[in-house]
């Protein structure tokens, strides 16, 4: 009896534990490893096809669109995680008119983005003939199917192409900003992807749809920029570096000139009106749709010396020259080491330190500030440098605060270098001297700013002291219109100045752009040859930098409309040419753009182009009406 009962509490022990065994294998498979198993189950039967998010669009202020979406067809394998048979593989590469290996790589690689039973894209971007063949062979090829998917379309090419940016390599349901506005907005225009469940059979066939959860597409964005001085701009800038480059036995002859950038901002509130560099590249050519074209083109544009990744007006820093000559005269004002009707001898070199010349050897003799700035008399300003000097000039340096980003929303703006003596020891192993004062105030030695900040700073000259953050966007709305948020103007700081300070560097600048006999000299303001018989009022200051090397840098810095004299200037331009040589011939990227901006046909420009730069060039801008 004792011994069944023995028996009888084993068999029940070994029993429980061999439930609880299986009810722990059960727990196991079905809690903590359920979802895992449910969806090996699921994929039995059912497939996930993606339903991406259209991009949202990009509008310019006059209602352009400069990038938007359209549909693309991708074709997928519905039969993971089973490996396309090599027979299949064969066969698609045949209708698909490419290699096998090729499409073998490239399920490969997008197979290690996915869960295991989520559908393989085939083959992006299917041409109208691929389209044809797979419809054609659709009984042959049971376990694919087409699915529309939108796809990134720039209708204008390299127009503003590194501006607005690219995108990378898509996902399975998303797509990101690689650059330029597209990485600066990317959690806007991204959107929210959808999808849909498609229903196979035991041998992997579609037999019918379940469900679809629909895509969610990115917001429009608003741009501050108008289209028209958009593209006059960039085409001005290239058509200005041409002509420098092919105009042997001219005035205007730079041959090393090869790059540049321009910006048009709205003085009064910081808006961006245009923004080109040159060169751009097309970002219709980075849609990745086409792997091949695509590593092709990124791999060219490494290889660029002139590097058109880069957009010059943030990214880079440069010696402004003499267009950084209102910033001091503005400063000089203030601090009181000249005023309005006080005058500085000039012959010709700088007395104090004789190796210093004007740009004139024979020099300008006695002016006043406003002719000073008008003639961009280089003695002038090596006195008000050198009765500044570096402490008074880096306290008004720091109050446009051209040491600080500017904030526009691009990405890979950098900071401006201002000169000071602890940056000069730790670049050149030099201390400070005198001299270094009169490099300062002309916008030499080791001043390194960047085009955005210098803008935002002559901005503020414009405006009487304020500096306003430069943006380009202005709102973003949903496809349908609604309003998802707006962008104010940004004060980020005031001057505050007496108002005869900003008329007189106000007055200075008119003088350079519209002086033709200053003080009697016999000489027109540095920038009246450019601007001459321009029916507009403007401002403008000159800037020839010098740097190591044969060829200067050009700046030409201009704003307007100056008449009626209580106007408020609504366009301020700073054009950039890298080895331009005279800062003056830089200044024909602007007149192009005032032609569109004041609506000026400008028969005059003609004449003033060909004296620079000799017959053969025409002048292709000027406004016409409807355009």
């Amino acid at each position: 009896m004792k011994t069944f009962e023995r028996r009888a509490i084993t068999l029940v022990v070994a029993s429980g534990v061999a439930f609880s065994a299986v009810g722990a294998r059960l727990w196991y498979l079905q809690v903590q490893r359920g979802h895992y198993y449910a969806g090996l189950q699921r994929a039995d039967y059912e497939r996930s096809l993606p339903v991406m998010a259209p991009r949202g669009k990009m509008v310019t202020a006059d209602g352009v669109t400069v990038a938007t979406s359209q549909p693309s067809w991708t074709l997928y394998y519905l039969k993971p995680p089973t490996p396309m048979p090599r027979s299949e593989l064969v066969k698609v590469a045949s209708v698909l008119g490419v290699s096998s290996h090729t499409v073998a790589k490239s399920m490969e690689a997008e197979s290690k983005i996915l869960q295991p039973w989520d559908p393989i894209p085939v083959w992006a971007g299917l041409s109208p003939r691929q389209m044809t063949n797979v419809q054609v062979n659709a009984g042959n090829l049971p376990n694919l199917r087409v699915a529309a998917v939108p796809e990134r379309y720039y209708p204008y090419g390299s127009l503003m192409g590194n501006i607005i940016g690219y995108i990378s390599q898509p996902t399975i349901d998303t797509t990101a900003g690689s650059s330029g506005l597209e990485l600066q907005y990317q959690k806007y225009l991204a959107g929210s992807a959808g999808g849909q469940r498609a229903v196979v059979n035991s041998l992997g066939q579609l037999v019918g749809f379940t469900g679809r959860g629909a895509a969610k597409p990115g917001d429009t964005l608003h741009l501050t920029i108008n289209w028209r001085l958009e593209k006059v701009a960039q085409r001005a800038l290239a058509y200005n570096i041409k002509a420098m480059d092919q105009s042997s036995g001219y005035v205007g002859y730079a041959p090393k000139a090869n790059a540049g950038g321009v910006i048009a901002i709205n003085p009064q509130n910081g808006k961006i009106l245009a923004l080109a560099s040159y060169p751009s590249y097309n970002p219709q050519k980075l849609v990745p749709n086409n792997p091949r074209q695509r590593d092709g083109y990124l791999q060219q544009l490494d290889q660029n010396p002139a590097r058109p990744f880069e957009i010059r007006p943030i990214m880079g820093r440069y010696a402004p020259g003499s267009t950084f000559k209102p910033l001091m005269a503005t400063a000089a004002l203030a601090s009181k080491v000249i005023t309005p009707t006080g005058t500085i001898f000039d012959p010709g070199y700088f007395p104090p330190i004789p190796t210093f010349h004007n740009w004139y050897p024979n020099g300008f003799g006695r002016l006043n500030i406003e002719q000073a700035i008008g003639l961009s008399d280089d003695v002038f300003f090596y006195t008000l440098g050198y009765r500044m000097g570096i402490q008074v000039m880096d306290h008004w340096m720091r109050a446009f605060q051209l040491n600080h980003l500017t904030g526009i929303d691009l990405p890979g703006e950098v900071r401006s270098l201002i000169p000071t003596p602890a940056r000069l020891m730790q670049s050149q192993h030099t201390s400070w001297t005198p001299g270094w004062n009169l490099d300062t105030v002309i916008g030499q030695g080791i001043s390194q700013y960047t085009m955005i900040a210098l803008a935002r700073a002559d901005a503020a000259v414009a405006n009487g002291g304020t500096l306003y953050q430069p943006h380009l966007v202005s709102s973003l709305t949903t496809p349908g219109g609604k309003v998802v948020k707006r962008f104010h103007s940004v004060v980020q700081g005031k001057i505050q100045l007496p108002h005869w300070i900003w008329s007189t560097v106000h007055k200075g600048q008119e003088l350079s752009a519209q002086g033709a006999n200053i003080a009697h000299t016999g000489f027109s303001g540095t920038g009246y040859p450019t601007l001459q018989g321009f029916p507009v009022s403007l401002a403008s200051k000159t800037g020839t930098a010098q740097k190591s090397g044969r060829y200067n840098n050009a700046f030409f810095m201009t704003y307007g409309p100056m008449a009626p004299s209580n106007s408020k200037p609504t366009i301020l331009i700073l054009c950039y040419i890298h080895n331009g040589n005279w800062g003056a011939n830089s200044g024909y990227v602007a007149r192009a753009i005032y032609d569109q901006y004041f609506k000026v046909a400008d028969p005059a420009a003609k004449a003033a182009f060909q004296r620079t730069f000799g017959p053969r060039w025409k002048w292709p801008f000027g406004y016409h009406a409807g355009a």
